[in-house]
């Protein structure tokens, strides 16, 4: 088989490397202005081979950082120390083909789709032939669409291809080399879901505990759904903002892991969940929920959308904007429940997510070395860091000083039974306040300070301790 053949010639996306370098282009063309999308759709009405000839000439891709297929790479270079010709045959663009090439230094030649010649499937195998004359070649490839080129080839290598293929590569003795990655795509969706961040909507919970309406059944049922749907929601935003932003997680220290960087969940299903799961949760709000809930959705979808495309790159727009989207949150609980919001609640909210979204930033810019003292895809320097710290504590005071005026309030004097036992959660709000931030400091909080003080053993015994003095302080009479 490969023993026998001199040239070995290899598929690039889905095969080399675990994604599809047209479907990246066109996220990244489009995340630089949305409404480019009907110029694309006039561009695809030519022709798949003229949409990647224009898009090639606006948009730029980093194959340094590129998920290759590390395991086929091996296998090639020794192919390449056993004399084989190695020659790179891809419907992407010609300019990212030899940019590939170039960084992985193993191809003798590239072949790749330019001017009208979409080089995929027949004309793929046309291209080879062309090429190799009568010579015998092995091809490795991915995909249903290379099957008419591994029949035509005398060896067959295949990565992830489907059963079928392999199937029929076996019977007729074809099948040289297969590899199948590591990892369920099931598992990949439901990661990039990201289910762990549902626990920043039990913020929607908020106003049904503050009303003290928790034992309302109606109010409870409304209000779990509304958690529901807001979850499905921002798993779309993030399937989205993954796919925008796919060349800037690759660089990150952590963020080049998630399912959709790391080529581990297909780009199509990446697509997939952005649309469809914000469609199923509108479906539901509007079926089930107060008119009310579904525009406080439809306004945090839109502002997520907006966060994702053009906002988190201005310098503190994107903090004010992360804390609005938090506050919504809020705003959403009562909107769903039909409980009354306190300004009171809104305005200590805002200071506290403030502080949480410069916390964000902060550790961004400390995770900076000097040689790169820019946060990539952000309007931060190295230099912003002392900046963040302070604004991000003086929100966090502020938001404790309006507690504190809460507490104070006419409407807590005549809503809690023992209203003085409240002063225990300004002592609390300000452990916490103090704990978290010394942590980020200290660079003891990866990425979310949200996320952190969910598995934060400290921060759960605030939350908890916070709840029972709310229940102390409405029930107990001293």
């Amino acid at each position: 088989m490969v023993d026998n053949v001199k040239y070995v010639v290899v598929d690039l996306d889905g095969t080399l490397v675990r994604t599809d370098l047209f479907v990246e282009s066109l996220l990244r063309y489009l995340k630089g202005n949305p409404f480019r999308i009907f110029q694309l759709a006039m561009w695809l009405l030519k022709g798949r081979a003229f949409a990647k000839e224009k898009v090639a000439e606006n948009v730029d891709i980093d194959a340094e950082y590129l998920p290759y297929e590390e395991a086929l790479i091996g296998y090639l270079k020794q192919l390449k120390t056993d004399g084989k010709e190695i020659i790179l045959a891809t419907a992407s663009h010609q300019k990212y083909a030899n940019q590939v090439a170039e960084h992985l230094g193993i191809f003798d030649k590239v072949m790749a789709t330019s001017g009208e010649n979409n080089l995929k499937g027949d004309n793929k195998l046309a291209a080879i032939q062309k090429l190799l004359g009568d010579e015998e070649f092995a091809y490795a490839g991915d995909s249903s669409a290379d099957t008419p080129i591994w029949r035509a080839a005398a060896a067959n290598i295949m990565v992830n291809a489907p059963a079928s293929n392999v199937s029929e590569a076996e019977k007729a003795g074809k099948l040289s080399w297969h590899h199948k990655s590591e990892g369920s795509t099931l598992k990949a969706f439901i990661k990039e879901m990201r289910p762990h961040q549902y626990a920043k909507n039990i913020l929607i919970f908020v106003p049904l505990v503050t009303s003290h309406e928790y034992f309302d059944l109606a109010h409870l049922w409304t209000t779990v759904l509304a958690f529901i749907c807001f979850s499905f929601c921002a798993s779309g935003v993030y399937f989205l903002n993954d796919l925008l932003d796919l060349q800037e997680d690759r660089r990150h220290r952590s963020k080049k892991y998630r399912p959709i960087a790391s080529g581990a969940l297909p780009l199509p299903l990446g697509v997939a969940g952005a649309f469809g799961f914000p469609l199923l949760a509108f479906a539901v709000s509007i079926a089930f929920l107060p008119i009310a809930f579904v525009v406080v959705l439809f306004v945090y979808f839109a502002i997520t959308n907006a966060y994702s495309f053009l906002l988190k790159r201005v310098t503190t727009v994107d903090v004010m904007t992360l804390a609005i989207l938090y506050t919504m949150r809020v705003v959403a609980g009562a909107a769903a429940s039909g409980v009354d919001l306190s300004s009171w609640l809104i305005a200590f909210s805002v200071f506290i997510f403030v502080s949480l979204a410069f916390m964000k930033r902060y550790i961004e810019v400390s995770a900076l070395s000097e040689k790169s003292s820019q946060v990539r895809g952000r309007g931060y320097s190295l230099d912003d860091r002392e900046t963040m710290f302070s604004l991000g504590i003086t929100n966090f005071t502020a938001a404790v000083v309006i507690l504190a005026l809460y507490i104070n309030s006419p409407f807590v004097l005549r809503s809690y039974s023992t209203p003085e036992a409240l002063w225990l959660l300004c002592l609390l709000v300000l452990f916490w306040g103090n704990h978290i931030w010394v942590c980020a400091r200290r660079n003891e909080i990866p990425d979310d300070p949200v996320v952190f003080a969910i598995k934060d053993r400290a921060s759960q015994l605030v939350g908890v301790s916070f709840v029972i003095v709310l229940f102390l302080a409405k029930y107990l009479q001293f």
